[in-house]
């Protein structure tokens, strides 16, 4: 079980944003959880693609790391806008709607695996008031895809099979189409890529406190029939602890910030996992700035020393505040 006797990371900087991040229709998103770079690593600006869980859309942006600046750029559309002209691989688990089926993506996190960037939905279920005061389950079957776009921003192609895997998997399958807030049902917030397959990073459900990954083949998600070649990921990070985001380093093991499965907006930490060995190791918690709930984490410098340790510096945003509330973090990766 991981120790929590840790010291606290406590941002280096702090970073201006230039321009607005979009959600929906707000013209200043305060839902940003996700970003990913297809730029080589330790590129002092680097290009990025940003996602909210309240639009249809990613928007790219431009960190400048000497500058301390993350530009708002351009909407990179992943659903269209007319729901009915909307044209996946795969089958929606459910042709239902039991509540609103709010039409969003509800995009959670984002990867790269060249040549596509990957922006996963939360494939979950929340629950909605009905003007009668009554609690109804809200399906979203939008938020049950994968989306991927290239570099450009161009030709997004959408993915209902990642629900397959989710429907079948013993891990999953109980949880499946059930609301996290009352029942501890699905909820997909990290995402995260190496060699040809995805990693999905679950908030909800934590199993006997253990947090879930499921990885799968990523082209198969985009080929109708192909084997998914699913595999479920088990990670003791604690009771009620789950995973909010994950950045891959570049020896294959896995950053995981890691939060309350809940609601709370305070218990966020940086854990280091080894695939491999399947070891967990905590590396500290993130210092709570003003409630924020994190929910972004992107490596945006690495530095590797002699003996096989590292520095890695961290970008981190925040669902709620405006624009993300970018900040950078600095810590030691012990050596795999």
């Amino acid at each position: 079980m991981p120790k929590h006797a840790d010291p606290p990371f406590v941002a280096t900087r702090e970073l201006t944003v230039v321009g607005e991040f979009r959600s929906g229709e707000a013209a200043v998103a305060t839902d940003l959880s996700g970003i990913a770079s297809a730029a080589p690593l330790n590129r002092r600006r680097r290009k990025c693609l940003v996602i909210d869980n309240e639009g249809l859309f990613a928007q790219f942006a431009t960190l400048d790391l000497d500058a301390a600046r993350l530009e708002a750029g351009a909407v990179v559309p992943l659903l269209p806008a007319d729901r009915d002209a909307l044209h996946a691989i795969g089958t929606a688990p459910d042709t239902g709607d039991p509540g609103p089926d709010r039409y969003i993506l509800d995009g959670e996190g984002v990867a790269w695996l060249g040549p596509h960037y990957y922006v996963t939905g939360s494939h979950s279920i929340h629950d909605w008031m009905t003007p009668q005061g009554k609690k109804r389950a809200d399906y979203r079957r939008s938020a049950h895809l994968v989306a991927r776009v290239s570099r450009e921003g161009r030709q997004p192609e959408l993915s209902f099979r990642l629900n397959e895997a989710l429907q079948r998997k013993k891990a999953f399958a109980p949880y499946f189409r059930r609301s996290p807030d009352k029942a501890k049902g699905l909820n997909i917030e990290g995402l995260a890529a190496w060699g040809r397959r995805l990693y999905f990073g679950f908030r909800s459900p934590v199993i006997d406190g253990e947090a879930l990954l499921l990885s799968v083949r990523a082209a198969a998600l985009f080929t109708s029939g192909a084997d998914l070649d699913a595999k479920t990921i088990r990670v003791p990070l604690g009771r009620g602890v789950g995973i909010r985001d994950l950045a891959m380093l570049p020896d294959g093991r896995l950053l995981i910030l890691s939060g309350p499965a809940s609601d709370a907006t305070t218990g966020f930490a940086i854990h280091l996992f080894d695939r491999k060995r399947e070891t967990v190791l905590r590396l500290g918690r993130l210092a709570p700035i003003d409630g924020d709930k994190v929910e972004g984490l992107l490596l945006a410098g690495y530095a590797s020393a002699a003996d096989g340790s590292a520095r890695a510096e961290l970008l981190v945003l925040a669902d709620h505040p405006a624009n993300g509330h970018p900040r950078l973090f600095t810590l030691d990766i012990p050596s795999g």
